[in-house]
Protein backbone atom coordinates (compact mmCIF):
# COMPACT_ATOMS: atom_id res chain seq x y z
CA UNK A 1 0.00 0.00 0.00
CA UNK A 2 2.82 2.46 0.77
CA UNK A 3 4.12 2.79 -2.83
CA UNK A 4 0.58 3.35 -4.18
CA UNK A 5 -0.23 5.98 -1.57
CA UNK A 6 3.07 7.77 -2.17
CA UNK A 7 2.57 7.76 -5.94
CA UNK A 8 -0.97 9.07 -5.57
CA UNK A 9 0.31 11.87 -3.37
CA UNK A 10 2.97 12.86 -5.89
CA UNK A 11 0.47 12.96 -8.74
CA UNK A 12 -1.97 14.98 -6.64
CA UNK A 13 0.70 17.58 -5.93
CA UNK A 14 1.62 17.74 -9.59
CA UNK A 15 -1.95 18.37 -10.68
CA UNK A 16 -2.75 20.84 -7.90
CA UNK A 17 0.28 23.14 -8.14
CA UNK A 18 0.86 25.04 -11.42
CA UNK A 19 4.56 25.68 -10.65
CA UNK A 20 5.23 21.98 -10.87
CA UNK A 21 4.35 22.01 -14.55
CA UNK A 22 7.78 23.54 -15.18
CA UNK A 23 9.56 20.61 -13.53
CA UNK A 24 9.69 17.20 -15.28
CA UNK A 25 8.24 14.98 -12.54
CA UNK A 26 6.32 12.03 -13.93
CA UNK A 27 5.21 8.62 -12.82
CA UNK A 28 8.08 7.16 -14.89
CA UNK A 29 10.53 8.56 -12.33
CA UNK A 30 9.05 6.47 -9.52
CA UNK A 31 10.93 3.13 -9.32
CA UNK A 32 8.68 0.18 -10.03
CA UNK A 33 7.95 -2.07 -7.08
CA UNK A 34 8.52 -5.25 -9.11
CA UNK A 35 11.91 -4.03 -10.37
CA UNK A 36 13.05 -3.24 -6.84
CA UNK A 37 11.83 -6.61 -5.56
CA UNK A 38 13.97 -8.42 -8.16
CA UNK A 39 17.01 -6.84 -6.49
CA UNK A 40 15.94 -7.39 -2.91
CA UNK A 41 14.91 -3.76 -2.42
CA UNK A 42 11.71 -2.09 -1.36
CA UNK A 43 10.57 1.52 -1.12
CA UNK A 44 10.52 2.75 2.45
CA UNK A 45 9.37 6.28 1.72
CA UNK A 46 9.20 8.89 -0.98
CA UNK A 47 8.97 12.68 -0.73
CA UNK A 48 8.67 15.57 -3.12
CA UNK A 49 10.71 18.63 -2.15
CA UNK A 50 8.52 21.69 -2.95
CA UNK A 51 10.63 23.46 -5.55
CA UNK A 52 9.46 26.54 -7.42
CA UNK A 53 10.08 27.52 -11.04
CA UNK A 54 13.75 27.02 -11.95
CA UNK A 55 14.70 25.91 -8.41
CA UNK A 56 16.69 22.68 -8.22
CA UNK A 57 18.18 20.47 -5.53
CA UNK A 58 21.90 21.00 -4.96
CA UNK A 59 22.65 18.36 -2.34
CA UNK A 60 21.27 15.82 0.10
CA UNK A 61 22.80 14.71 3.40
CA UNK A 62 22.05 12.60 6.45
CA UNK A 63 22.73 13.05 10.17
CA UNK A 64 21.23 11.24 13.19
CA UNK A 65 17.75 10.35 11.92
CA UNK A 66 17.40 13.55 9.89
CA UNK A 67 17.59 13.74 6.09
CA UNK A 68 18.41 17.16 4.60
CA UNK A 69 17.83 18.63 1.13
CA UNK A 70 19.31 21.98 0.05
CA UNK A 71 18.39 23.92 -3.10
CA UNK A 72 20.09 26.45 -5.35
CA UNK A 73 17.72 29.14 -3.98
CA UNK A 74 19.06 28.53 -0.46
CA UNK A 75 16.01 26.66 0.79
CA UNK A 76 16.79 23.94 3.30
CA UNK A 77 14.45 21.05 4.16
CA UNK A 78 14.61 18.56 7.03
CA UNK A 79 12.83 15.18 6.90
CA UNK A 80 12.62 12.29 9.32
CA UNK A 81 15.09 9.84 7.78
CA UNK A 82 13.03 6.80 8.86
CA UNK A 83 9.56 7.92 7.71
CA UNK A 84 10.12 10.72 5.19
CA UNK A 85 7.92 13.10 7.21
CA UNK A 86 8.74 16.77 6.58
CA UNK A 87 9.95 18.26 9.87
CA UNK A 88 10.60 21.88 8.92
CA UNK A 89 12.01 24.23 6.30
CA UNK A 90 14.47 27.11 6.55
CA UNK A 91 15.87 29.78 4.24
CA UNK A 92 19.64 30.33 4.17
CA UNK A 93 20.00 33.77 2.62
CA UNK A 94 21.10 34.29 -0.94
CA UNK A 95 21.12 31.62 -3.61
CA UNK A 96 24.22 29.50 -4.08
CA UNK A 97 25.77 27.16 -6.58
CA UNK A 98 27.30 24.78 -4.04
CA UNK A 99 26.24 23.06 -0.83
CA UNK A 100 27.97 20.93 1.80
CA UNK A 101 26.45 18.21 4.03
CA UNK A 102 24.90 19.33 7.33
CA UNK A 103 25.62 18.06 10.86
CA UNK A 104 23.58 17.93 14.08
CA UNK A 105 23.91 17.69 17.82
CA UNK A 106 21.08 17.28 20.33
CA UNK A 107 19.92 20.90 19.96
CA UNK A 108 21.17 22.39 16.71
CA UNK A 109 21.65 21.76 13.00
CA UNK A 110 24.70 23.28 11.30
CA UNK A 111 24.81 24.02 7.59
CA UNK A 112 26.70 26.42 5.33
CA UNK A 113 25.61 28.56 2.41
CA UNK A 114 28.00 30.80 0.47
CA UNK A 115 30.46 32.02 3.14
CA UNK A 116 28.01 31.80 6.07
CA UNK A 117 27.63 29.17 8.77
CA UNK A 118 24.07 28.71 10.07
CA UNK A 119 22.94 27.24 13.38
CA UNK A 120 19.28 26.15 13.27
CA UNK A 121 17.06 24.85 16.03
CA UNK A 122 16.90 21.08 15.53
CA UNK A 123 13.19 20.87 16.43
CA UNK A 124 11.85 23.84 14.48
CA UNK A 125 14.46 24.95 11.93
CA UNK A 126 14.47 28.48 13.38
CA UNK A 127 17.72 30.34 12.73
CA UNK A 128 19.60 30.67 16.04
CA UNK A 129 22.59 32.55 14.65
CA UNK A 130 24.57 33.15 11.45
CA UNK A 131 28.36 33.41 11.38
CA UNK A 132 30.26 35.01 8.49
CA UNK A 133 33.26 32.75 7.82
CA UNK A 134 35.06 35.32 5.69
CA UNK A 135 35.80 32.76 2.99
CA UNK A 136 34.06 29.81 1.36
CA UNK A 137 33.57 26.58 3.34
CA UNK A 138 34.86 23.56 1.45
CA UNK A 139 34.16 20.70 3.87
CA UNK A 140 30.97 19.42 5.48
CA UNK A 141 30.28 20.82 8.94
CA UNK A 142 30.98 18.63 11.98
CA UNK A 143 29.97 19.14 15.59
CA UNK A 144 29.69 17.83 19.11
CA UNK A 145 27.64 19.29 21.94
CA UNK A 146 30.11 22.11 22.63
CA UNK A 147 31.62 22.98 19.23
CA UNK A 148 30.90 23.27 15.54
CA UNK A 149 33.74 23.15 13.03
CA UNK A 150 34.20 23.47 9.28
CA UNK A 151 37.04 23.40 6.75
CA UNK A 152 37.67 26.43 4.55
CA UNK A 153 39.04 27.15 1.09
CA UNK A 154 42.20 28.63 2.62
CA UNK A 155 43.10 25.30 4.24
CA UNK A 156 41.98 26.24 7.75
CA UNK A 157 39.80 24.25 10.08
CA UNK A 158 37.87 26.70 12.26
CA UNK A 159 35.82 25.90 15.36
CA UNK A 160 33.26 27.86 17.36
CA UNK A 161 32.04 27.34 20.92
CA UNK A 162 28.28 27.05 21.37
CA UNK A 163 28.02 27.79 25.09
CA UNK A 164 30.14 28.42 28.16
CA UNK A 165 31.42 25.01 29.34
CA UNK A 166 31.21 26.27 32.96
CA UNK A 167 27.52 27.11 32.63
CA UNK A 168 25.53 24.31 34.30
CA UNK A 169 22.45 25.32 32.29
CA UNK A 170 24.40 25.15 29.01
CA UNK A 171 22.65 28.24 27.69
CA UNK A 172 23.52 28.79 24.03
CA UNK A 173 25.44 31.88 23.06
CA UNK A 174 23.46 34.42 21.05
CA UNK A 175 26.33 34.27 18.56
CA UNK A 176 29.14 31.71 18.43
CA UNK A 177 32.51 32.36 20.05
CA UNK A 178 35.65 31.65 18.03
CA UNK A 179 37.32 28.74 19.80
CA UNK A 180 40.38 27.68 17.78
CA UNK A 181 41.63 27.17 14.25
CA UNK A 182 44.30 25.06 12.59
CA UNK A 183 46.04 25.80 9.33
CA UNK A 184 46.72 22.87 7.01
CA UNK A 185 48.83 23.07 3.89
CA UNK A 186 48.19 22.22 0.27
CA UNK A 187 44.94 24.03 -0.44
CA UNK A 188 41.25 23.85 0.44
CA UNK A 189 40.32 21.55 3.31
CA UNK A 190 37.67 19.23 1.85
CA UNK A 191 37.77 16.24 4.21
CA UNK A 192 35.08 16.31 6.90
CA UNK A 193 36.61 16.78 10.39
CA UNK A 194 35.92 14.01 12.88
CA UNK A 195 35.10 15.03 16.48
CA UNK A 196 35.90 12.23 18.94
CA UNK A 197 35.22 12.96 22.60
CA UNK A 198 37.64 15.74 23.60
CA UNK A 199 39.63 15.34 20.37
CA UNK A 200 39.19 16.35 16.77
CA UNK A 201 40.88 14.56 13.86
CA UNK A 202 41.14 16.03 10.36
CA UNK A 203 43.01 15.43 7.13
CA UNK A 204 44.51 17.99 4.77
CA UNK A 205 45.49 18.33 1.16
CA UNK A 206 49.06 18.33 2.46
CA UNK A 207 48.67 14.58 3.07
CA UNK A 208 48.74 14.88 6.84
CA UNK A 209 46.31 13.63 9.48
CA UNK A 210 46.05 15.97 12.45
CA UNK A 211 44.77 15.22 15.95
CA UNK A 212 44.17 18.10 18.36
CA UNK A 213 42.42 18.78 21.64
CA UNK A 214 39.02 20.32 20.96
CA UNK A 215 38.06 21.07 24.58
CA UNK A 216 40.29 23.74 26.04
CA UNK A 217 40.07 26.07 29.03
CA UNK A 218 39.42 29.68 28.07
CA UNK A 219 42.43 31.58 26.73
CA UNK A 220 44.54 28.41 26.45
CA UNK A 221 46.60 28.00 23.30
CA UNK A 222 45.23 25.17 21.09
CA UNK A 223 47.08 21.90 21.54
CA UNK A 224 48.10 19.76 18.59
CA UNK A 225 48.58 16.21 19.86
CA UNK A 226 50.19 14.74 16.78
CA UNK A 227 50.20 14.65 13.01
CA UNK A 228 50.88 11.68 10.77
CA UNK A 229 51.94 12.02 7.18
CA UNK A 230 50.64 9.98 4.28
CA UNK A 231 52.15 10.04 0.83
CA UNK A 232 49.23 11.81 -0.85
CA UNK A 233 46.46 14.36 -0.48
CA UNK A 234 43.44 13.61 1.69
CA UNK A 235 40.28 14.73 -0.10
CA UNK A 236 37.52 12.49 1.27
CA UNK A 237 35.97 12.29 4.75
CA UNK A 238 37.79 10.18 7.31
CA UNK A 239 36.09 6.97 8.36
CA UNK A 240 36.01 5.39 11.80
CA UNK A 241 35.71 2.01 13.47
CA UNK A 242 34.67 1.76 17.08
CA UNK A 243 35.71 4.53 19.44
CA UNK A 244 39.40 4.81 18.66
CA UNK A 245 40.25 3.74 15.09
CA UNK A 246 40.38 6.43 12.39
CA UNK A 247 40.31 5.27 8.77
CA UNK A 248 42.21 7.53 6.38
CA UNK A 249 41.72 7.44 2.58
CA UNK A 250 44.76 8.84 0.82
CA UNK A 251 45.65 9.73 -2.74
CA UNK A 252 48.88 7.79 -2.17
CA UNK A 253 46.82 4.62 -2.93
CA UNK A 254 46.65 3.48 0.70
CA UNK A 255 44.07 3.25 3.47
CA UNK A 256 45.49 3.88 6.94
CA UNK A 257 44.06 2.76 10.28
CA UNK A 258 45.26 5.03 13.10
CA UNK A 259 44.72 4.52 16.81
CA UNK A 260 43.32 7.83 18.00
CA UNK A 261 44.67 7.52 21.54
CA UNK A 262 48.16 6.17 20.93
CA UNK A 263 48.90 7.87 17.56
CA UNK A 264 50.12 4.56 16.16
CA UNK A 265 49.36 3.35 12.65
CA UNK A 266 47.62 0.02 13.28
CA UNK A 267 47.78 -1.06 9.65
CA UNK A 268 48.20 0.22 6.11
CA UNK A 269 46.47 -1.39 3.16
CA UNK A 270 47.77 -0.69 -0.39
CA UNK A 271 44.76 -0.52 -2.72
CA UNK A 272 46.69 0.01 -5.95
CA UNK A 273 45.11 3.36 -6.87
CA UNK A 274 44.24 6.66 -5.14
CA UNK A 275 41.46 6.40 -2.56
CA UNK A 276 39.17 9.41 -2.95
CA UNK A 277 36.10 8.09 -1.13
CA UNK A 278 35.25 7.61 2.54
CA UNK A 279 35.93 4.06 3.79
CA UNK A 280 32.83 2.51 5.33
CA UNK A 281 32.92 0.37 8.47
CA UNK A 282 30.28 -2.23 9.29
CA UNK A 283 30.69 -4.65 12.21
CA UNK A 284 34.37 -5.67 11.99
CA UNK A 285 34.66 -5.05 8.25
CA UNK A 286 36.02 -2.04 6.38
CA UNK A 287 35.08 -1.38 2.75
CA UNK A 288 37.40 0.74 0.63
CA UNK A 289 36.94 1.73 -3.01
CA UNK A 290 39.82 3.13 -5.06
CA UNK A 291 39.82 5.21 -8.24
CA UNK A 292 40.47 2.14 -10.37
CA UNK A 293 37.10 0.76 -9.30
CA UNK A 294 38.45 -1.98 -7.01
CA UNK A 295 36.30 -2.60 -3.94
CA UNK A 296 38.09 -4.30 -1.05
CA UNK A 297 36.75 -5.83 2.15
CA UNK A 298 39.23 -5.65 5.03
CA UNK A 299 39.38 -6.84 8.61
CA UNK A 300 38.93 -3.65 10.63
CA UNK A 301 41.32 -4.79 13.36
CA UNK A 302 44.19 -6.16 11.28
CA UNK A 303 43.80 -4.75 7.76
CA UNK A 304 43.79 -8.27 6.34
CA UNK A 305 42.04 -8.55 2.98
CA UNK A 306 38.87 -10.67 2.92
CA UNK A 307 38.13 -10.23 -0.77
CA UNK A 308 38.54 -7.84 -3.67
CA UNK A 309 36.27 -7.26 -6.66
CA UNK A 310 36.14 -4.85 -9.59
CA UNK A 311 33.22 -2.45 -9.96
CA UNK A 312 34.47 -0.60 -13.10
CA UNK A 313 34.18 2.76 -11.33
CA UNK A 314 31.30 4.21 -9.39
CA UNK A 315 30.78 5.20 -5.78
CA UNK A 316 30.26 3.38 -2.49
CA UNK A 317 26.88 4.44 -1.03
CA UNK A 318 25.72 1.94 1.63
CA UNK A 319 26.35 -1.34 3.43
CA UNK A 320 23.58 -3.62 4.71
CA UNK A 321 23.75 -6.84 6.74
CA UNK A 322 24.42 -8.92 3.62
CA UNK A 323 25.23 -6.54 0.79
CA UNK A 324 27.39 -3.63 -0.32
CA UNK A 325 25.73 -1.05 -2.57
CA UNK A 326 27.53 1.12 -5.10
CA UNK A 327 26.41 3.57 -7.75
CA UNK A 328 27.78 3.69 -11.29
CA UNK A 329 28.59 6.84 -13.23
CA UNK A 330 25.19 6.43 -14.94
CA UNK A 331 23.41 6.21 -11.54
CA UNK A 332 22.79 2.46 -11.90
CA UNK A 333 23.30 0.19 -8.89
CA UNK A 334 26.07 -2.34 -8.29
CA UNK A 335 25.22 -4.89 -5.61
CA UNK A 336 27.98 -7.01 -4.04
CA UNK A 337 27.68 -9.86 -1.54
CA UNK A 338 29.34 -8.84 1.75
CA UNK A 339 30.51 -12.30 2.64
CA UNK A 340 32.13 -13.34 -0.62
CA UNK A 341 32.63 -10.23 -2.77
CA UNK A 342 30.56 -11.85 -5.52
CA UNK A 343 28.84 -9.38 -7.84
CA UNK A 344 25.12 -10.02 -7.34
CA UNK A 345 23.99 -7.39 -9.83
CA UNK A 346 26.06 -5.17 -12.09
CA UNK A 347 24.71 -1.95 -13.68
CA UNK A 348 23.41 -3.78 -16.74
CA UNK A 349 21.59 -6.31 -14.57
CA UNK A 350 19.92 -3.64 -12.43
CA UNK A 351 18.92 -1.39 -15.32
CA UNK A 352 18.16 -3.78 -18.18
CA UNK A 353 17.33 -7.14 -16.61
CA UNK A 354 15.67 -6.05 -13.39
CA UNK A 355 14.22 -2.91 -14.99
CA UNK A 356 15.23 -0.55 -12.18
CA UNK A 357 15.80 2.87 -13.75
CA UNK A 358 17.49 5.27 -11.33
CA UNK A 359 19.30 7.36 -13.93
CA UNK A 360 17.42 10.57 -13.10
CA UNK A 361 18.42 10.19 -9.44
CA UNK A 362 21.74 11.99 -9.81
CA UNK A 363 22.01 12.98 -6.15
CA UNK A 364 23.05 10.38 -3.59
CA UNK A 365 25.06 10.17 -0.39
CA UNK A 366 27.56 7.83 1.21
CA UNK A 367 25.62 6.47 4.17
CA UNK A 368 27.72 5.60 7.23
CA UNK A 369 24.76 5.65 9.65
CA UNK A 370 22.34 2.92 8.51
CA UNK A 371 21.73 0.47 5.66
CA UNK A 372 19.34 2.65 3.65
CA UNK A 373 19.87 4.06 0.16
CA UNK A 374 18.87 7.74 -0.16
CA UNK A 375 18.56 9.04 -3.71
CA UNK A 376 17.13 12.24 -5.22
CA UNK A 377 16.53 13.94 -8.54
CA UNK A 378 17.46 17.55 -9.20
CA UNK A 379 13.73 18.14 -9.72
CA UNK A 380 12.98 17.25 -6.10
CA UNK A 381 11.89 13.61 -5.93
CA UNK A 382 13.52 11.80 -2.99
CA UNK A 383 13.35 8.05 -2.31
CA UNK A 384 14.61 5.90 0.53
CA UNK A 385 15.29 2.25 -0.33
CA UNK A 386 16.07 -0.27 2.42
CA UNK A 387 17.24 -3.78 1.62
CA UNK A 388 14.79 -6.61 2.27
CA UNK A 389 17.47 -9.30 2.26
Amino acid sequence: MVPRIALAWVLAVLSATPAWAQIPISRDLVPKRTAMARLGLEQNWMALVPLDGTERLLSISLAERVFFAQTNLANFYAYDSETGRLLWTAHLGRQSGAAQPASVNSRLVFVTNSNSLYALDRRTGTVVWVQNLGTLPTSPTACDELHVMVGLSNGKLVAFSLYDPHDKNKALYASPRASWNWQTGGGALTSRPLPAQQFVVFGGRDGKVYAALSELPEDQVPVLLYRIGTGGEIFAPLGSHGTRTVLVPSADKNVYAIDLFTATVSWIYPTGAPVMQEPLSADDDVYALNNAGLLTSLDANTGEQHWRTTTHGGRLISVSAQRVYLESHDEDLFIVDRGTGQMLADPRATHQRAGLNLRDFDLSLTNNLNDRLYLATRSGLVICLPATR
